[in-house]
């Protein structure tokens, strides 16, 4: 109890206080709410670990010790020690006198990399040379353990290699290898097998521990590892050309301009090194069993169809990169939220590799407060189906999401246009082309901006905000043309299918709350949009309604259920030359609005004209990691490949109405699915 000496004052002070107090610790809840429940919280930061390297043995001689090793290892005395140690293994030849040259060399190397001699890499190679040879001896590994610690020692010299090779000065990744062997320098040329990619590309290698979580890593044979593209990205110019680029590859240089430079790509490498390269020419004309290879460094596309037998059964880790492109992201979603077109975090197109005239564009949209790297694991299931990954190639969309979201959607689609028209001239036969059946995915807010991308506007989402023509209203020419790419365009004819994710088709009831007013407070940093939309307004007064009545209202404004420009977009329908599916989250319900991932209502989320509904046991934030949206959505890509090999014409035509298919992917009791299918057919009458 406190006293406040009788004077009503400061009683009121007290309370008027306490209430301050308690609205400030509920703002300051909601504002963490609102980076949780958009999905600037739930990105994960899983950082790719460096290669697990193996000890070299303390004991590498076999039954009897007679080659033990004893003087400690001091520059050229311990090479003249492991040169003695193999010249008595090729004088008792065996699969274990092989084991243990290859075991001694690596020992050197080890040392050699210590003192950073890049001899290091000689002996590297020589491990891997004995090592295969023992190998080619029938039953040679009858023991778990023994086979365990050569594929380890193997695979760790190999890493060596493709790691420091750079770094001595014996590896160039677009040419060869550079090995020394007995009878002088080996040049090893490398091989690049798959890839869209040209060989000047191969700029650096850098080997990691593929991630755990990928649901695309294959063990196998090679080393999985991360190509990096050079520094400067290629530019078309004038001419058509890029003169950076070597090479007559039109097509890649034209649509240069969607990658990134120092673009991180997924290779495997396999090596391949007889011991014939270590042995003078007097000595034994091949290794102890016999036969030797022809030497061989290859880079593998694993996202290639495994079409040759010599690559089949290869490791594979096609998400590393996307790891890493993650964990090295100067794109900053909160950032661009509030602070919009920076120069860093402008809306973007980009290819995640060389565009490829035999694959299907699969477009990518994040939502609010996102990046595309919340399509990691969407990424990652459709690269793991080796169908899926030799028919679709992956494109991102990034945008600052705090913008008024017809900005970002109209620059989307004039860089689609851009990336369709760069390799207009290099499709295949007719009835292949893949620009006719590209589809677009959009999670949350993505999904209304994927949307604008398969509609014809007419004059519906001008008339939802103002009552006069575009043409009279007083404006400069260059508003009223950035005007027009906002309100008036027509459907991407490019763009064959439309995947939502999660949508606020009918708004989200969080934007209309507190949280919401918190959120379109963070985006009102964008000062000059809105002080040019408010000299706009002050022009034409009258004019404009709703949210536009007084200034541009941001993305969290829009996604107000009462959003005038929303419930317009919600009534606008899309092409009926595009399939349209919906993956809607059901978690649990929210307060007078039903079913919904916590986020957006089941209600707000169907699209009745949909071909199919998938319900799906997630929230907003965990439905693009949920397995169950990965199963949905690859049944959906290879529909489309089926209805795309069935067209058989250069064209979509108009699609007839079809019964809606509604599934659900759900482990929840039934009642709560009973309840979300009650919301979804409601929608539906």
């Amino acid at each position: 109890m406190i006293d406040h000496g009788g004077c009503p004052l400061f009683g009121l002070l007290h309370i008027k206080s306490v209430v301050h107090q308690r609205l400030f610790l509920a703002t300051f809840c909601q504002a963490i709410a609102l980076l949780a429940i958009t999905g600037c919280g739930c990105m994960r930061a899983n950082h790719l670990r460096p290669p697990t390297i193996v000890s070299p043995s303390a004991a590498s001689c076999w039954t009897g010790g007679w080659l033990a090793w004893g003087r400690p290892f001091s520059g050229q005395a311990g090479i003249d020690d492991f040169d003695c140690f193999r010249t008595q293994a090729l004088q008792r030849p065996s699969p274990e006198a092989s084991i243990a040259v290859g075991e001694k060399a690596y020992a050197v190397a080890e040392r050699l990399h210590l003192q950073k001699d890049r001899r290091a890499i000689d002996y590297w190679a020589q491990t891997i040379a004995w090592l295969d040879d023992a190998q080619r001896h029938t039953g040679l590994f009858h023991r778990n353990d023994s086979n365990t610690r050569i594929a380890g020692v193997r695979k760790s010299a190999m890493i060596r290699i493709l790691s420091c090779g750079q770094t001595y000065g014996r590896l160039d990744p677009s040419s060869h290898l550079t090995l020394h062997g007995a009878n002088g320098d080996v040049r090893i040329p490398i091989v690049h097998q798959g890839f869209a990619w040209r060989q000047s590309d191969f700029q650096r290698l850098d080997v990691f521990e593929p991630p755990a979580s990928a649901v695309g890593n294959i063990c196998g044979r090679g080393v999985p590892l991360v190509v990096f593209t050079s520094g400067k990205a290629c530019r078309p110019t004038a001419c058509d050309s890029c003169s950076q680029c070597d090479g007559g590859d039109s097509a890649h240089s034209r649509c240069g301009s969607f990658l990134d430079p120092q673009l991180p790509f997924a290779a495997t490498a396999l090596i391949n090194l007889p011991t014939s390269i270590f042995q003078p020419q007097s000595g034994c004309d091949g290794g102890i069993f016999g036969d030797q290879p022809a030497a061989s460094l290859t880079l593998v596309n694993p996202l290639a169809n495994e079409t040759l037998d010599a690559y089949r059964g290869i490791a594979k880790s096609p998400a590393m990169p996307l790891f890493y492109a993650r964990q090295n992201s100067q794109f900053k979603p909160l950032a661009a939220f509030m602070g919009g077109d920076n120069g860093i975090d402008r809306p973007e197109l980009k290819f995640l590799e060389p565009y490829q005239a035999d694959k299907i564009p699969l477009i990518l949209v994040h939502g609010l407060l996102s990046n595309p790297a919340t399509f990691l694991e969407v990424a990652d299931a459709v690269r793991a189906d080796t169908q899926l990954a030799h028919r679709y190639q992956i494109w991102v969309f990034r945008y600052p999401t705090g913008d008024e979201f017809l900005a970002s959607t109209a620059m989307l689609r004039q860089q689609l246009a851009a990336a369709f028209a760069c390799h207009s001239n290099d499709a295949v036969e007719i009835g292949q082309r893949p620009a006719q059946r590209a589809v677009i995915v959009g999670h949350s807010l993505g999904g209304l901006v994927a949307k604008l991308q398969v509609t014809d506007s007419g004059d519906r989402l001008w008339r939802s905000i103002a009552n006069v023509p575009l043409e009279q209203l007083r404006a400069s020419p260059e508003e009223i043309a950035k005007l027009r790419r906002s309100f008036f365009f027509r459907a991407d004819p490019n763009i064959g299918r439309v995947v939502y994710i999660a949508t606020p088709h009918q708004g989200s009831p969080w934007a209309s709350r507190c949280i919401g007013r918190i959120g379109s407070s963070l985006a009102g940093s964008r000062t000059r949009d809105r002080q040019n939309f408010q000299r706009l307004t002050a022009a034409n007064p009258g004019v404009f309604s709703g949210e536009f009545s007084d200034s541009s209202p941001s993305s969290v404004d829009l996604l107000r259920p009462t959003s005038q420009l929303l419930q317009a977009l919600a009534a606008t329908p899309s092409s009926r030359r595009v399939v349209i599916d919906s993956i809607i989250g059901d978690k649990l319900p929210l307060p007078r609005s039903g079913p919904s991932d916590l986020v957006v209502p089941v209600a707000s989320a169907y699209r009745k004209e949909a071909e199919s509904t998938a319900i799906v046991d997630a929230t907003h934030t965990t439905i693009l990691r949920s397995n169950a949206t990965h199963q949905v959505l690859l049944k959906i890509l290879r529909s489309h490949l089926d209805e795309s090999s069935s067209a058989g014409c250069d064209c979509l035509v108009d699609r007839s109405p079809m019964e809606p298919s509604i599934t659900i992917e759900s482990s929840k009791p039934s009642a709560d699915v009973s309840r979300a299918i009650g919301a979804v057919h409601a929608c539906a009458l």
